[in-house]
């Protein structure tokens, strides 16, 4: 039986460590509650990789509206891991921002729902909008937020009256498709005649030329001139045989049309033919960067750069065939089936199928850098007061209701869109790489380092224990 004093001790110790215990928790408790209220973060990483820049910090905290983001990955994979972890950074600046991650092999009726193809894509809803991002870099979820929140779409004119393409055609010859995809990025898509105006609205983004028929007027060409000078963006599909008048606007800006028809011998590995050249090799630029996906071009024409453009104007090959193509130049021989490379008359492989020239704008000294010319060199680095762009492509098939979505055609459509139509209001983030920051440590340095950790701790701890043992033999 325990002496009275002694259960008063026992009991003492034991309530004052209960006590103890609840105090400690509440004190958890408390704190937990101050930090989910008022969070506090900070990156002491050299590059600043776990957190955000500047400019997206302004526009998160500008966001007024709630956004819901829809991230498809595969679950516990490390790309769900880094991609959680920048959208709490995003959630942090701003709690109307919230998310929810969805694996689309799980959930395979959310991913046809929201038309996801690929891992890694976000999808994000607000402002009563919606926009879908290929990969979850910042630059891509910031630009996604700044369409989201921007008053208004953009808007995108196709000409017509000279036999284009129809942009509400429901056939396999018309744009319906494309028009649909468009307007799934918020943009919204009207027809322009210029024969009845006089000049390209000012509110155009983007004014495309797709597969005229018949020649443009005198007109309508100065139309586009005055346009494209004063920094608008035109895009032009023009077919074979068929350049819609547009020969001498698109050599006095850099780019070379030729009357020729495009074969490659490679198309029949995809199961084409050899009238429908494939492209699996892209030129250096933004609209291309990281883009791998095939593309194909149902009766091409050839479209080069200048060798000699002007000095105001910088063109880049976007996309061009494989070497085993060339330009055939003799229609009869084609037109006969019997159409052979010759060296004399024909353009071999690789040939340049899509083409951008950089213009610049009135009031500006030279186009902006986007990459490096056809000469190898690097753009003038002057900025310019607007800057235009013209893109050519010698095809107006392969975005029609037939090939839109064949392979990578669409997705290399709306990357060329998303950079012409947005590329004056869109911010770029370079992206911060997690380096590591080398020690260097002189002679004396290292001798210190190697003898505290290798003798001196482990010494340390070997006389410690002797001295708890020597104490507790001589207790006994």
């Amino acid at each position: 039986m325990l002496v009275p004093k002694k259960a008063g001790r026992i009991w003492s110790h034991g309530s004052n460590a209960v006590i103890s215990t609840l105090l400690f928790l509440s004190i958890l408790t408390f704190v937990a509650l101050i930090a989910e209220q008022h969070p506090w973060r900070a990156d002491f990483s050299e590059s600043g990789v776990y957190s955000l820049s500047e400019q997206t910090r302004k526009i998160v905290e500008s966001l007024e509206e709630p956004v819901h983001i829809k991230a498809f990955y595969a679950s516990s994979s490390p790309e769900e891991s880094e991609a959680r972890g920048r959208l709490e950074t995003y959630r942090y600046y701003n709690k109307k921002i919230d998310f929810e991650f969805i694996d689309p092999d799980r959930n395979p009726e959310a991913a046809r729902r929201y038309d996801v193809r690929s891992y890694g894509t976000l999808v994000l809803a607000g402002y009563q909008k919606q926009q879908t991002v290929l990969g979850d870099d910042e630059e891509a979820i910031t630009n996604a937020l700044l369409k989201l929140s921007r008053e208004g779409n953009k808007k995108i004119y196709f000409l017509k009256g000279h036999g284009e393409r129809d942009v509400k055609g429901f056939d396999k010859m018309g744009y319906s498709s494309l028009r649909s995809a468009l307007e799934k990025e918020n943009y919204d898509i009207e027809e322009l005649s210029l024969m009845t105006r006089a000049q390209v609205p000012d509110n155009a983004s983007l004014v495309v030329v797709a597969g005229p028929e018949k020649p443009l007027f005198k007109e309508e060409i100065e139309s586009l001139k005055t346009y494209l000078s004063e920094g608008g963006k035109v895009m032009a599909f023009l077919d074979p045989d068929r350049d819609g008048g547009l020969g001498d606007f698109m050599r006095s800006n850099g780019i070379e049309l030729r009357e020729d028809i495009v074969i490659d011998q490679l198309s029949r590995v995809f199961g084409g033919n050899y009238l429908m050249p494939v492209v699996t090799e892209y030129g250096s630029h933004k609209i291309t960067e990281d883009f791998g996906i095939a593309t194909f071009y149902s009766e091409a024409r050839s479209v080069y750069p200048e060798s000699d453009p002007p000095p105001d104007v910088v063109v880049f090959t976007l996309a061009s065939t494989s070497a085993n193509a060339w330009a055939e130049t003799d229609m009869d021989l084609l037109n006969e089936g019997k159409a052979a490379f010759d060296e004399n008359e024909d353009k071999a492989g690789p040939v340049p199928l899509v083409v951008l020239a950089e213009v610049a704008g009135k009031g500006g000294d030279s186009p902006s850098k986007g990459g490096d010319d056809e000469t190898g060199r690097s753009p003038p680095s002057a900025e310019s007061a607007r800057q235009g762009y013209l893109l050519v492509a010698g095809d107006s098939d392969f975005v029609d209701n037939t090939h839109f979505g064949l392979s990578g055609n669409g997705d290399f459509f709306l990357n060329i869109v998303n950079f012409l139509a947005e590329e004056e209001n869109l911010i770029t983030i370079e992206p911060r790489r997690r380096e590591g920051q080398p020690l260097i440590l002189t002679r004396v340095q290292g001798q210190l380092v190697f003898w505290t950790s290798m003798v001196f701790v482990p010494l340390m701890v070997l006389l410690s224990g002797l001295m708890v043992y020597r104490g507790r033999r001589m207790q006994r």
